[in-house]
């Protein structure tokens, strides 16, 4: 995990690295609002292609976001945000080829 947020209404949203340097955020939510660019959790974050990404410390720039479509809990969401920093650092703790 990267990081814990809440949204405005106390949900907490979970973002997370992928192996691929991909930025995982998931939470509870009753309903979203996505399409070209831009994926809105119930109570926010909004996310949208071109902004950055403010949670993150390196404030990298949203280049492609998708739905996570492995998410099949009821009332809750996700997306997988690929950031335009290519050298995005993986800790340790979420590189399996670290020992």
């Amino acid at each position: 995990m990267v990081k814990r947020i809440k949204s405005r209404y106390g949900d907490e949203r979970i973002i997370s690295i992928t192996e691929d340097g991909r930025y995982k955020v998931q939470g509870r939510s009753l309903y979203t609002r996505h399409g070209d660019g831009l994926f809105d959790f119930e109570g926010g974050p909004c996310y949208i292609v071109g902004d950055r990404l403010l949670d993150i410390d390196n404030t990298p720039i949203i280049e492609k976001i998708e739905i996570d479509k492995d998410i099949v809990e009821k009332n809750y969401a996700g997306c997988i945000i690929t950031v335009k920093e290519k050298n995005v650092k993986v800790s340790k703790k979420f590189n399996k080829q670290s020992k």
